[in-house]
């Protein structure tokens, strides 16, 4: 299993990235294998940004609410934060429209998008969210009106879910950080992750790569919980095993029912709480996430009916979908289904 890690992680690295780590769940047993274009290869324990797979942790932390009664799927936004919020035209969505991606709402601010898609194509040198305050940031939700009513069309939302994110931590009376802290990763045992690196895990944190290889700086946002969350790849796979497994008391349940699907996205493709769960006759399940930052790619995912699982973290921003379906899937390198998730934050 190690040797064939090996393998495929050079071969994926080649195409240039500029360090690769994977980390698999198969049988029971842990394999993990790192590769770098310069330098030492990465360790189970060197951090990445994982970007929008931090969503799949916000919608455990909604289940884990649930389960408390602390709140409930079909609550309104409003119900759980006060303010900012964007200005309705029809009724506002539901914290499981939020975490559905049936909001209505884009995945970034309207008034931020073309400068992050010229940043992202190399067309800017200027990080857009460098600068943008606390203030400027609510300044922007409130901006937002909705054309479609939430419920309809599924459209991929990080800023629904930096607001799902808001409105829990709103409800506990903490910050999003803390209560994931506390609720989910320490539950898990998972020390390594966390929105903010602390100083004694600073110097395992990888610098992020454009496409092209160029320096880019850390995700900055103002929307921890949609794409902020940093990892490592052991952490990543006891969070994994613990999906596949889930352990006893209120977090296994939590993990239980994030998976269940609660909306179609496209043909065979389904929705949980942020998971996304593909289905072919000849594989079967696959509940997964990928992410990306300016400088990071991500993959993280399950097949429940192989009991396998992946997670495949790049500091360059360059995909890893195909290498992680595959893995996930314990089979041979072939193409991976159809991304339905941005992997852009």
């Amino acid at each position: 299993m190690e040797e064939e890690l090996d393998r495929r992680v050079a071969a994926l690295g080649r195409k240039g990235h500029r360090a690769v780590a994977v980390g698999i769940v198969r049988g029971g047993k842990r394999a993990f294998a790192g590769w770098s274009a310069d330098g030492a290869a990465p360790d189970g324990s060197t951090l990445f940004e994982i970007g929008s797979i931090t969503k799949v942790f916000t919608g455990v932390l909604l289940a884990d609410m649930v389960l408390r009664s602390e709140v409930a799927l079909d609550d309104p936004l409003s119900v759980h934060l006060p303010g900012p919020r964007p200005a309705w035209r029809h009724r506002e969505p539901t914290l499981l429209e939020l975490a559905t991606h049936r909001s209505g709402l884009p995945n970034t601010p309207g008034a931020m998008r073309r400068d992050e898609l010229r940043y992202a194509l190399g067309l800017s040198r200027r990080d857009p969210w460098a600068s943008v305050t606390e203030p400027d940031y609510h300044r922007l939700v409130a901006a937002e009106s909705p054309r479609r009513p939430p419920g309809t069309r599924g459209r991929y939302s990080s800023l629904a879910v930096g607001l799902l994110g808001d409105a829990l931590a709103a409800r506990a009376g903490t910050s999003y950080e803390r209560l994931l802290t506390e609720r989910v990763l320490e539950p898990l045992g998972m020390t390594d992750t966390a929105v903010t690196v602390p100083a004694s895990h600073a110097g395992r944190l990888l610098a992020g790569h454009s496409r092209r290889g160029r320096p880019r700086p850390p995700l900055q946002d103002l929307m921890p919980a949609a794409g902020s969350l940093r990892s490592s790849t052991e952490d990543m796979l006891r969070f994994l095993a613990a999906c596949l497994q889930p352990p006893p008391g209120g977090i296994g349940e939590a993990l239980t029912l994030a998976q269940q699907p609660r909306a179609e996205v496209a043909k065979r493709v389904q929705i949980g709480l942020c998971w996304l769960i593909v289905s072919t006759p000849a594989h079967g399940r696959v509940v997964w996430h990928n992410g990306g930052t300016w400088g990071f790619r991500s993959f993280a995912g399950f097949a429940p009916d192989h009991g396998s699982a992946a997670v495949v973290l790049s500091n360059t921003a360059r995909s890893v979908d195909r290498l992680g379906f595959d893995l996930a899937q314990g089979r041979p390198q072939e193409s991976a289904p159809r991304s339905v998730a941005k992997d852009d934050r």
